[in-house]
């Protein structure tokens, strides 16, 4: 689990069958050339610099030829009302080579294509008999390799191609010959019947995918940076009345920071809180809902606290609240009640401003929308899930409310929203358009952009605003939508996402088991939370289509999951001499964890000849190590004793790995050196004593001798001094 850090391609194995997207085909066939030649070019300039070098490394490999592509798109959404001119717009991009000075022209037919059906087949396989009527010819100037020459075709609203045309779509064929061959592109342009009809957009705000529970600092201040993606989607969407679809992470990451924030984070929460368009929360993370019911979770999953992410000096000057708790009660962190501390609250975090709980998965089944549409909750689908024909925007499929947004109109608009080319984003609004003119779900067509947190502030105006192009086209609400008469439907079962579903249980697994072991700190939630908030980013629909990445950023989180689950336990302990019958151990333990735990030391061994202390209870602080004092008394006997050490929580849950200690009893020898000393000492007095019975006893035969032995001597000192004076007189 890391602390409080992007990634479509072709569809990998195991994913679902895409949705038919005509028009974003053709955008990328139609970029594809572009691409490629841009590419080509790039190499050969890089091959004339180094051009000694790679001759002398390797052959250079023959570049493969580009063909020209040719691009016709009606202007104005490709609508043409009475009275109206038709503009066509022309693109010719050179490939490999060069090309010359350039004549096209351009084809209308005088037949409308009656169904959609109709309208995808003309534009991927156009047939030259539909078109059978020129309207004009542009010259194009020469373009150098990958370069686009452009022109644009008028037809005046007076010219008779046009005047009393019935309404419906027409098909518009542009062609040019280009070093022999003969290059077409299909359209169509649409004279509109003017009938009332309401449509609704619907607009996702994501950010790129990450392992990361919350969007970083610096992320949030790149996306919402002048060209920030999050600046783009937001300026594209103010002044419009499209819906809004938020990920409630991204609120979140910006609330937690409090007046730490980026500024310009700052500044883009103020202007999404202020925009007055209709919103509901996308799952936090965008994560995948129908995955999690697959794998058996309903409801899908949802944050517990984010209390781990709260910056508190973002909010030091914030007024302390009032504590609805009784005194002395504890709340936890990341509840819905906070303390008097003044931080948000779980429910503050995450608020989007939204009325109606609204899923949007990416995929479902009838098992899956029935279990989303347990509490009254809304799932949004498009017409590709639907087996009914001809389904209401507002739907229900048993007790399951449904919104049902149209899959062709959806996907068309999704390739101009995310086109920076203007002429290929004027070639998929003109394809919206004829497909809103044959609409599937009666009067209201709901369209649901696709999830892309790269594209421009420019296209996706032009996308919301092509939406509502045809004459008659009301925008509608949310409220609108939902408010109205739903039909009943039945789904068509679509394919899920087979690897996310998966990696569900595998999710969960580490969420449990540290669960169990958050019991260390005094508030769990500040673990768990963290962990499920990061759960719910990998499960995001962002990371679709870029599997290798997906699989490394669950790689690491499973490894930071690990990393947490051991940041307590004993430390691996050394041999220990023990020579005293009572004495303390010391035990090593760590805690990498930013906040203080508690555990329970508890030592057992089997051997008579040491006795342990079973448990004691260890305090450590935040990312520290500490030795716990572990009191042992040994018994008479000597050898190695082995001591079998663990850790659990408050709780009782096993902390860390098991680790044993081995002592080296040698207790023994202090109690032979106290008997030693004990019986040298008894020696000593009892030769003392003896020495003192035996002078007693002597004493008596000594006292004659002893009592004359003065006298005497006195006696003759006398004498001897008489002699010397008598000697000294004469």
């Amino acid at each position: 689990m890391t602390a409080p850090t992007p990634l479509p391609a072709s569809v990998p194995p195991g994913r679902p069958v895409p949705r038919r997207r005509t028009g974003l085909a053709r955008l990328v066939r139609r970029l594809s050339a572009t691409v490629a030649i841009g590419v080509l070019l790039a190499a050969g300039g890089l091959a004339t610099d180094t051009a000694p070098a790679a001759a002398a490394a390797t052959p250079t490999p023959t570049a493969t030829a580009v063909d020209p592509q040719l691009v016709a798109a009606p202007l104005s959404g490709g609508v043409v009302s009475p009275g109206d001119s038709l503009a066509i717009s022309l693109g010719l991009t050179a490939g490999s080579a060069p090309l010359a000075a350039t004549q096209v022209s351009v084809a209308i037919g005088t037949e409308p294509l009656s169904t959609r059906t109709d309208v995808d087949n003309w534009l991927t396989s156009p047939l030259e008999e539909r078109a059978t009527t020129t309207v004009g010819t542009a010259s194009l100037d020469p373009a150098a390799a990958g370069e686009r020459a452009s022109a644009i075709v008028r037809v005046p609203a007076s010219d008779p191609v046009l005047t009393d045309r019935t309404p419906g779509v027409y098909p518009v064929l542009a062609s040019a010959t280009v070093a022999g061959r003969t290059l077409q592109s299909s359209s169509v342009f649409v004279v509109p019947t003017g009938a009332a009809a309401d449509v609704a957009v619907i607009v996702p705000i994501t950010a790129p995918p990450t392992g990361r529970g919350l969007l970083s600092a610096d992320a949030l201040a790149s996306l919402t940076a002048e060209h920030g993606a999050l600046t783009a989607a937001l300026a594209g969407i103010q002044g419009t009345n499209a819906i809004i679809a938020i990920d409630p992470a991204i609120l979140a990451a910006i609330r937690v920071l409090g007046t730490t924030a980026p500024a310009t984070a700052r500044d883009w929460l103020a202007r999404f809180d202020a925009l007055p368009n209709d919103r509901f929360a996308l799952q936090f993370g965008d994560a995948d809902p129908s995955a999690q019911v697959a794998a058996g979770i309903v409801p899908p999953l949802a944050p517990t606290s984010l209390a781990a992410y709260i910056d508190p000096a973002g909010f030091s000057g914030n007024d302390p609240k009032p504590n609805p708790t009784p005194t002395g009660a504890a709340t936890p962190s990341g509840s819905d009640t906070d303390d008097e501390s003044g931080l948000p609250t779980l429910d503050e975090l995450l608020d989007v401003g939204a009325t109606t709980d609204i899923w949007w998965p990416d995929a479902v089944t009838a098992d899956v929308v029935a279990a989303l549409g347990t509490g009254g909750a809304i799932t949004l689908t498009d017409t590709t899930a639907i087996a009914t024909s001809s389904p209401t925007a507002h739907a229900r499929a048993g007790n399951a409310g449904l919104l049902v947004a149209d899959a062709d109109v959806s996907a068309a608009l999704s390739a101009a929203a995310a086109s920076p080319d203007a002429l290929d984003r004027a070639a998929a609004l003109a394809e919206a358009s004829a497909l809103e003119t044959l609409p599937l779900t009666g009067t209201t067509t709901v369209v649901a952009l696709d999830r892309d947190p790269t594209r421009d502030a420019v296209a996706l105006r032009a996308a919301i605003d092509g939406a509502q192009t045809l004459p008659g086209a009301q925008p509608r609400g949310l409220n609108t939508l939902i408010g109205s008469e739903p039909s009943e439907v039945s789904i068509a079962d679509q394919p899920l996402e087979t690897a996310r579903v998966e990696a569900v249980p595998a999710l969960l697994d580490g969420e449990q088991r540290v669960e169990s072991f958050a019991s260390v700190i005094a508030d769990p939630l500040l673990l768990t939370g963290v962990e499920r908030a990061e759960i719910l980013q990998l499960l995001g629909l962002g990371w679709a289509g870029q599997d290798a990445a997906w699989e490394e950023a669950l790689d690491a989180h499973a490894a930071a999951t690990e990393a947490t689950l051991s940041s307590v336990a004993i430390l691996p302990p050394s041999p220990i001499q023990l020579v005293a019958a009572d004495a303390e151990i010391p035990v090593g333990i760590k805690n990498d964890l930013p906040y203080p735990v508690t555990v329970t030391l508890h030592a057992n061994s089997d051997d008579l000849r040491l006795e342990v202390t079973e448990s004691i209870e260890v305090e450590i602080g935040p990312q520290q190590s500490t030795r716990a004092s572990l009191p042992v008394k040994a018994r008479v006997g000597s050898g190695t004793v082995q001591v079998d050490l663990s850790l659990t929580s408050p709780t009782g849950v096993p902390i860390g790995d098991d680790q044993s200690l081995e002592v080296n009893v040698r207790a023994d020898w202090e109690t032979i050196g106290l008997i030693i000393l004990s019986v040298l000492a008894a020696a000593f007095l009892a030769l003392g004593a003896i020495r003192t019975v035996r002078r007693i006893r002597r004493r008596p035969e000594a006292e004659g001798p002893e009592a004359e032995g003065p006298e005497t001597d006195d006696a003759q000192a006398a004498t001897d001094a008489d002699s010397t004076a008598a000697e000294e007189q004469s």
